[in-house]
């Protein structure tokens, strides 16, 4: 039986399949479109379930399996990954699958446990956990020993991990509950309040990733239409990126405290090599314009942008699941 190598990072907003011996093989949204009855059954996934959001009848619903880094709906969550491995020519009773997946820093065991079972039920022989910063540390290529520590930023979809590491291991870190979707959720709430608006989550989506930005020079502008809060009727409004910086800001100066808060306990050796490094930033919410900028003035360091930020996790798993060195030496041990 041929044996495939993957890594896996199954986040809460996207899911991206490395394949070793082809790279990265699939990038599509955590998100299923699922039939209401007594068996459930798929209707459609990743991209094109994503564009069902906010559509469907009443037949049918859509589940996201995966929220702030725990799977919440083990059953759509298998289905999910079954598919998408199907969908990159890998199944389980064909292929002896040994996998890295990324889990959130610091994840409970029974987190985790849940991690294992779907993995196991959507065909994957042998599954190793490592914590995302040092995947995404990996995935950019750092510079990393056991003696020379990096400080890191995961921004992703439903957590961010914040992280000070070595190659021996996490020195001190935190996952906290929110992520790129926070963003989004918070814009939906700042246009209903500010403009009577009621807008979708690929709405809110959209103006983030168009005009989304922590510079207030920005002049860039663009044309929402949503439900009008009071009449029912629809609506448009032109918005500037002046007008949702608020609900931007909120979710950076929230990860920037807890990052700081992280900081000020290091070991001071470990701080003096942070100081001359700098921070590194990764992660899909890491692509909003002007957060080097901004990050620098509030750490008074070098901010350090991942380049394909939302894919670093992924690659640094590629480059740990054909080394049975790496993966004995970083992944978590289960029972």
């Amino acid at each position: 039986m041929a044996t495939e190598r993957i890594a896996i990072d199954f986040g809460s907003l996207y899911t991206n399949i490395y394949k070793a011996g082809s790279g990265m093989v699939l990038s599509e949204p955590t998100v299923a479109a699922v039939g209401i009855g007594d068996k459930t059954d798929l209707k459609a996934v990743g991209t094109e379930a994503r564009k069902l959001i906010g559509k469907t009848a009443g037949s049918t619903k859509i589940v996201f399996p995966v929220f702030e880094g725990e799977i919440v709906n083990e059953k759509v969550a298998c289905m999910l990954l079954e598919t998408f491995l199907a969908k990159v020519g890998i199944k389980g009773k064909l292929f002896s699958v040994i996998a890295v997946m990324s889990v959130p820093c610091g994840i409970s065991p029974e987190a985790l446990k849940k991690y294992e079972l779907v993995a196991k039920n959507a065909g994957i022989s042998k599954v190793y956990f490592i914590e995302s910063p040092i995947l995404s540390a990996l995935g950019q290529r750092l510079p990393l020993s056991d003696s020379s520590p990096c400080f890191l930023i995961e921004m992703e979809g439903g957590t961010t991990s914040i992280a000070a590491l070595s190659l021996d291991g996490i020195i001190a870190g935190i996952s906290v509950n929110m992520g790129g979707n926070k963003i989004s959720t918070d814009i939906i709430d700042h246009i209903a309040d500010e403009y009577g608006l009621q807008i979708g989550l690929l709405t809110a989506e959209r103006l983030k990733n168009e005009i989304g930005s922590l510079d207030e020079r920005d002049a860039l502008t663009t044309v929402v239409n949503g439900r009008d809060i009071k009449t029912g009727t629809p609506k448009s409004v032109s918005i500037r990126a002046l007008d949702v910086i608020k609900p931007i800001k909120k979710y950076f100066d929230k990860i920037a405290e807890i990052a700081m808060a992280v900081l000020i306990k290091l070991p001071p050796e470990v701080s003096a090599e942070i100081r001359h490094s700098g921070i590194y930033v990764s992660g899909i919410a890491s692509q909003i314009y002007g957060l080097e900028k901004y990050y620098s003035d509030k750490f008074k360091m070098q901010i350090n942008i991942a380049e394909n930020p939302d894919m670093v996790v992924a690659l640094g798993g590629g480059s740990v699941v054909t080394s049975s060195e790496l993966i004995k030496k970083l992944a978590i041990q289960t029972d």
